[in-house]
């Protein structure tokens, strides 16, 4: 079913082209619930962020979309809640690409060292280099440490993406 539903969604979103809904990708989908109620929710985002307009535009066609297919609609059943939405604060990064709108805002970052252990990083998003022929990377420059006194001087980290276990845009606190 999820797969069914993500599938809608793609074409939706490949037909958007000149709509309200331009711009927007696909993230993922979830399909909660029993065949008596189920919640659909739909994470979208655009390379400049998403729009609460193109949200609600993706929704209205999934909906139109869902109750025009008597076997998906069958599938969900009658009784089912549709949330469109962007990934906010605290939801890890899924695709490469949701690292663009990020720069310059707080990560929490778990990475693979050298020796394949897993070290947590907590900074400041500086660059990325998505590359179709390469290995794509981002820079992170850690969080200083905020007692008075001497501070060591803190450097860039260069992560490769196939390094990165998770990555979540978090507040600053």
């Amino acid at each position: 079913m999820q797969e069914r539903i993500r599938n809608c969604v793609l074409r939706i979103i490949e037909e958007s082209v000149g709509t309200r809904g331009e711009g927007a990708y696909f993230v993922d989908v979830t399909v909660k619930g029993s065949e008596r109620h189920r919640k659909i929710e739909i994470l979208v985002d655009a390379d400049d962020g998403i729009r609460i307009h193109q949200c609600a535009y993706l929704s209205r066609r999934v909906r139109e979309r869902i109750e025009g297919d008597d076997e998906l609609f069958e599938l969900i059943g009658e009784n089912f809640d549709l949330v469109v939405s962007s990934p906010g604060l605290g939801v890890p990064i899924v695709l490469p690409r949701q690292y663009l709108r990020h720069v310059g805002k707080f990560m929490r970052v778990v990475y693979r060292d050298e020796s394949g252990s897993e070290v947590e990083l907590n900074g400041h998003l500086k660059d990325v280099s998505l590359l179709d022929d390469g290995r794509s990377w981002i820079v992170i420059m850690p969080e200083s440490n905020k007692k008075k006194g001497h501070q060591p001087k803190v450097e860039e980290i260069k992560l490769y993406l196939d390094q990165v276990v998770r990555a979540v845009p978090d507040a600053e606190i």
